[in-house]
């Protein structure tokens, strides 16, 4: 085999260089389209369309608030962000931080019922069939069934879990991934599941409602793992009948007309505090802060106010005179509406001060501020 002359040596370098350039360049360029695709990929999983069309709505001007109401009767005010959401008997209605309408959604639901999660409403009709998913500009999701509604949530993933009546037993549940996809079912023979919760990983389910057993009332908990990794739990309460649930991190608050508890994954119960009485109203922060309202605006002891926290240990209470007509928490505080004034509380309720504000019809706490519903319409007010 004849040995190569310097200048064939040299050539084939050149070609090895020039074959390495190329080589890179086609692996930068796949790398490039491999993120592409990813970051693709991702944004459809995690509905970055539907954020940036809020962020775009949330940042139309207009004339401020007040903004003057329709005739239709209001049933939820929700803060949402960089804006309010009006839910009425014929429409959803949100508005940004501006007083400009970026969506208006109309419906024919006997008892629209509302629940609000990163940047997503979901609003069903309970007793009928129908429900829907939008965020500020545009119906996302919509659908029917046989089954008559019975309760729904949604988390900041876009988790969504429809409760209906029927199938083989008294209820089903329904989970959803953001792109409509079924990926969770749940059926109970012995339980009507009217309350439900997603954590924010939207893997684990809580579902609970009113017990059928020998006309006795009653109500029970179901703790689900929609991944299969942990087994399901099931908890029973007796002459209890279930208010709200609520993951706190990896625990769920469960508040009843008589107590609340705070419950792990694996249905052990961590912490529990009893009610005097049944309470008027409540208020969950994100954190896990409990507060209720109990008592009788007419008799002299009036109306108390407890905070608890996340551990449902009493926090500090206030005695008002007047019937307390909401409850809302929002970050370190709460806002109390009573007949006659909007009272402003830190969250242990040491300090508590009076707005001096009278005919609030609606509130919807929100950050910095609030929004409610006065004669003037709906409007916007800073703390």
């Amino acid at each position: 085999m004849s040995e190569l002359t310097e200048f064939e040596q040299a050539r084939r370098r050149r070609r090895r260089k020039k074959n390495w350039r190329r080589t890179r360049r086609l692996a930068v360029l796949l790398a490039v389209v491999a993120v592409i695709g990813i970051t693709v990929f991702a944004g459809r999983q995690l509905g970055w369309d539907s954020h940036l069309t809020n962020l775009a709505a949330s940042l139309r001007g207009g004339k401020g608030f007040p903004v003057a109401l329709n005739r239709q009767e209001t049933r939820q005010l929700i803060g949402v962000k960089g804006g309010v959401a009006l839910c009425s008997e014929g429409s959803v209605t949100l508005l940004n931080s501006s007083g400009v309408i970026t969506g208006e959604f109309p419906h024919s639901y006997n008892r629209p019922v509302s629940v609000y999660s990163g940047g997503r409403l979901l609003t069903y009709d309970v007793g009928g069939t129908d429900w829907m998913l939008t965020n500020k500009t545009k119906i996302l999701q919509s659908g029917t069934g046989t089954g008559i509604l019975l309760g729904g949530t949604l988390n900041d993933k876009g988790t969504m879990a429809l409760s209906r009546r029927g199938g083989s037993g008294l209820s089903v549940v329904t989970a959803y991934n953001a792109r409509g996809e079924e990926i969770f079912l749940l059926e109970s023979g012995d339980c009507y599941l009217t309350v439900l919760a997603l954590d924010s990983k939207g893997t684990r389910l809580a579902a609970g409602g009113v017990t059928s057993g020998g006309g006795a009332l009653g109500c029970a908990v179901k703790l689900h793992d929609m991944t299969g990794r942990q087994p399901a739990v099931s908890l029973d309460f007796a002459d209890e009948v279930l208010w709200k649930l609520q993951w706190c991190g990896d625990d769920l608050l469960a508040v009843t007309d008589r107590g609340a508890r705070v419950l792990s994954a694996e249905g052990t119960v961590l912490q529990e505090t009893r009610f005097a009485e049944t309470p008027q109203a409540i208020a969950i922060g994100s954190g896990g802060q409990l507060y209720t309202a109990c008592g009788d605006s007419r008799e002299a002891a009036g109306v108390t106010v407890t905070a608890y926290d996340a551990a449902l240990n009493e926090a500090g209470s206030l005695t008002v005179a007047e019937r307390v007509l909401m409850l809302q928490a929002e970050k370190n505080r709460v806002l109390i509406l009573t007949e006659k004034t909007l009272l402003l509380g830190d969250a242990a309720l040491a300090e508590v001060k009076d707005r001096e504000e009278a005919g609030i019809q609606r509130l919807a706490a929100w950050q910095n501020g609030y929004y409610c519903i006065t004669e003037e319409g709906l409007t916007h007010r800073r703390l």
